[in-house]
């Protein structure tokens, strides 16, 4: 029997420049430092607990999977000046989630800079210049303090208390397209 191959398929996963950062496709590289970042107690205290490295991987190729399903889905955050994985930020969206959420999750050393705001207004703009939505929303934990502050900051506004996934009893912000479009507009004009 002879084997015939043809094209093969490639995940078209696209690169967002920001001020400081690069959302790009992932990386084997990204394994190790990510999987730290699950394995950190306070990183993951919102987020189902910790996990391991293999469960890491799991998790990165069912990110990766997203864009070769959806078209959308989660980045690797990488700090432009030093070349360091950060963590991940984009949209996201599975059975039963209330709408296509913008989440994002960076390295516990790195917060308080406004990494996850510039991440989330990434990933904002480009749910709104590339999918069919009008509205996107965040789902969060109630207590997670820096996520609701995000949400909150970018103008979205709260929805309801909703189960999402795993996650029981989570505020959910949203904005629509149009009140996106018009804070943008007023950011510029400032």
């Amino acid at each position: 029997m002879a084997l015939h191959y043809g094209t093969p398929s490639v995940v078209t996963i696209p690169t967002v420049l920001t001020e400081r950062l690069m959302l790009r496709g992932w990386k084997a590289a990204d394994l190790d430092p990510y999987a730290a970042m699950n394995a950190d107690p306070e990183t993951m205290r919102y987020l189902d607990g910790t996990f391991d490295r293999g469960g890491t991987e799991r998790l990165v190729t069912h990110l990766i999977g997203m864009w070769a399903i959806r078209g959308h889905g989660m980045w690797a955050v990488e700090d432009r000046a030093s070349g360091e994985f950060l963590g991940r930020a984009g949209t996201y969206f599975a059975q039963g989630w209330p709408g296509v959420e913008v989440a994002v999750s960076i390295r516990r050393d790195r917060w308080g800079q406004g990494l996850g705001t510039e991440a989330i207004t990434a990933a904002l703009d480009f749910g709104f210049a590339h999918l069919d939505v009008d509205e996107l929303i965040t789902a969060t934990h109630q207590e997670n303090t820096g996520m609701n502050t995000i949400a909150r900051k970018l103008g979205m506004t709260f929805r309801e208390i909703a189960d999402v996934g795993p996650w029981k009893a989570n505020n959910v912000h949203a904005i629509s397209r149009v009140d996106w479009a018009a804070r943008r507009i007023d950011e510029i004009r400032r």
